[in-house]
């Protein structure tokens, strides 16, 4: 089946990229690789079970369930990462394009096979890693759309040091290092979140030229404060249906969780962030 103007929705972790990707998700023109095809990459047949999402009598509990980002034990949104795996892309390194470790016909057929078996129009991936390869995926779907969630990289920072899987990520633009290395080297670890975010958001805006004009951002405060709003915006950007249906199901607004840093870091962390990524913020109107 012919893969026509696939959507990747990109920005740092802990930005709004799994809450952008699960609202998305559920318009009914869109697939998007599941937890179970990502548990089993080598069977992309079972995207089949994607179908579940439509049968009428539980199709409703189901796409709240993927809205609300609770557990479900049908078909849940994956950012595929097995799947990338299994076609030979790299999370820990910067791919500026096809390199022959990458399965590029593996990956588009599998994406072809989600499309085939599910019957929906467009393709619907989010993957934080993409971020580093942006090339690549430019190379696989030359018509691709781009939606760039932007957060407040102080709130961003803060998130990411609570996270239990942050410690053992091999960061893309420090050469695979992790950030449990970074602590046991004595260095400050809001520091390298900080760090973390400022590089990530610069790589997607730096190259977004190359992307336009397939490309738009928009901000996680302006999501959260106003869902339906926000994605008649993004919907139209990407020319998908304004499906009454789908909208009238979406929440109005969701929890604005950006208060946490300010009431929860030291002095000193949040002096430590003004170093690292003061300047750049404020250019991006966080002040």
């Amino acid at each position: 089946m012919q893969i026509v103007r696939p959507i990747f929705i990109l920005g740092s972790g802990r930005s709004g990229t799994s809450i952008l990707y699960n609202l998305l998700a559920t318009h009914p023109d869109v697939c998007w690789f599941s937890n179970i095809v990502n548990s089993y990459p080598n069977h992309p047949e079972l995207a089949i079970m994607n179908r579940i999402t439509d049968v009428p009598l539980i199709r409703g509990y189901i796409k709240k369930s993927i809205i609300k980002s609770s557990s479900t034990s049908f078909i849940y949104p994956s950012e595929g990462e097995n799947i990338y795996t299994y076609c030979g892309f790299k999370d820990d390194q910067k791919m500026l394009e096809p390199t022959p470790d990458i399965k590029m016909d593996k990956f588009k057929k599998i994406v072809a096979l989600h499309l085939a078996l599910t019957g929906k129009q467009r393709f619907l991936n989010k993957r934080t890693a993409n971020t580093q390869r942006l090339g690549v995926i430019q190379a696989l779907f030359p018509d691709a759309f781009y939606i760039h969630i932007i957060r407040d990289g102080r709130a961003v920072s803060y998130s990411l040091l609570q996270s239990s899987w942050w410690p053992n990520v091999r960061l893309w633009w420090l050469k695979g290092k992790q950030p449990s290395g970074w602590n046991r080297e004595g260095k400050e670890p809001i520091s390298l979140c900080a760090l973390h975010w400022k590089h990530n958001v610069e790589e997607i805006i730096n190259y977004s030229k190359k992307l336009a004009p397939r490309y738009i951002e928009i901000r996680y405060e302006d999501l959260v404060n106003d869902v339906v709003g926000s994605l008649k915006r993004l919907l139209t950007f990407c020319k998908l249906s304004l499906s009454k249906t789908y909208l009238s199901n979406l929440p109005n607004a969701l929890p604005n969780m950006n208060a946490k840093w300010s009431a929860e870091l030291t002095r000193h962390q949040k002096e430590i962030l003004q170093k690292e990524i003061g300047p750049f913020a404020k250019s991006m109107g966080y002040v």
